[in-house]
């Protein structure tokens, strides 16, 4: 039970920031000598963090809701904004049906995943240097396709979904602030149609829904919530920088320590 909501806390801590939740849940535990979590535990410790958004961001998306209907305060907007969000859930939705057996069995590798995290590393740093010289733009319906390619390249398990959206966003000129809020509402879609992928495991018996495992979600839920608005209001006024430096130390110490392990 204290792996499970240790694993839950890593999820939700690490969801939003830029440094890969998943890629943590694959290396954590094999540093710490910890059976490896199956991909239908990973995938329900993200619906505690689907809830963390969905709450967070909840009076948007009652508004985009009621603009849908052609109600609110400003129905065209909302309209926008939902083809903007669907535009862009597209590519990683094709990607995961597509190839989901082929990113499932990437999450056997800890070495593997070790250098998936440095490359969202570089990728941070060079977003972050292309993101200062790029002209600025609003969001439309190019930006969203682009980001969600973004979003299609990080189903691999050490590439940060945050990170490669919200650097796709600076690249095309998106400001940190909207980068980042976009790239949250964009989680939604996509942890909601993996939770749905994963509801045959668990009615199968693929998984015991034990007293720890309902622990690890809503534990990755409340730390998810609390992340999201801590890193709103990091990116305000600092860059994605030091989460690349992190990865850049994190990630070979990680393989060196599991090498040593075994």
């Amino acid at each position: 039970m204290f792996q499970e909501i240790f694993l839950g806390l890593l999820q939700g801590l690490t969801e939003f920031l830029p440094i890969s939740s998943s890629g943590h849940l694959v290396v954590v535990p094999a540093v710490l000598g910890w059976d490896e979590p199956s991909l239908t535990f990973d995938v329900l410790l993200h619906l505690g963090t689907l809830a963390a958004v969905v709450i967070y961001f909840r009076h948007e998306l009652i508004g985009l809701a009621l603009g849908v209907l052609g109600r609110g305060i400003d129905p065209a907007a909302a309209r926008r904004m939902t083809l903007y969000l669907a535009v862009g859930t597209i590519p990683a939705a094709v990607a995961g049906l597509a190839f989901g057996g082929f990113f499932e069995r990437l999450f056997e590798s800890p070495y593997t995943t070790c250098a998936e995290l440095v490359a969202t590393a570089l990728l941070l740093l060079g977003m972050e240097r292309f993101g200062e010289r790029a002209r600025r733009r609003q969001l439309d319906t190019g930006v969203a396709a682009w980001v969600g390619v973004a979003q299609a390249v990080s189903i691999f398990p050490g590439i940060s979904r945050s990170g490669a959206t919200i650097g796709g966003g600076l690249v095309l000129g998106l400001s940190r602030e909207e980068a980042t809020r976009f790239s949250f509402l964009l989680s939604i879609p996509a942890i909601a149609g993996a939770g749905v992928l994963s509801v045959a495991d668990v009615a199968g018996g693929g998984l015991d829904v034990t007293a720890g495992v309902v622990g690890g979600v809503i534990a990755s839920g409340v730390a998810g919530y609390l992340s999201i608005g801590a890193l709103l209001r990091f990116v305000r006024s600092h860059t994605l920088t030091v989460f690349a430096v992190y990865l850049l130390v994190m990630a070979p110490l990680s393989a060196l320590i599991i090498y040593l392990r075994r």
